[in-house]
């Protein structure tokens, strides 16, 4: 069973919209502990299902992508569907894709 910590996590992950990114930072905002952005990532591993989480909406602060190499080139394909730029693992277009809930 969930926390309500955590449920407002995923909560927050699940409505970033498509062709959008936002923030660790944003998603601990959003979920009313703004001090806790460095747990976002283990919280969101625990999602009952993970492997369906949009992992490439979620970036670090100044714009750039954690884009584990098992997975590059899948998230970098999605990135482009969406019409999110990239220039090596930074995003171009980043204000412009910036989703602050």
């Amino acid at each position: 069973m969930a926390t309500e910590f955590q449920q407002k996590v995923w909560d927050a992950v699940d409505a970033i919209p498509e062709g959008k990114v936002t923030t660790y930072g944003h998603i601990a905002k959003a979920a009313g502990r703004p001090n806790t952005a460095r747990y976002i990532s283990r919280i969101v591993g625990q999602h009952p299902d993970a492997k369906n989480v949009p992992w490439h909406r979620i970036v670090y602060a100044n714009g750039t992508i954690w884009c584990p190499e098992e997975h590059e080139v899948e998230r970098k394909k999605r990135y482009r569907k969406e019409g999110i730029a990239l220039k090596g693992n930074k995003i171009v277009n980043f204000n412009d894709v910036l989703y602050t809930f």
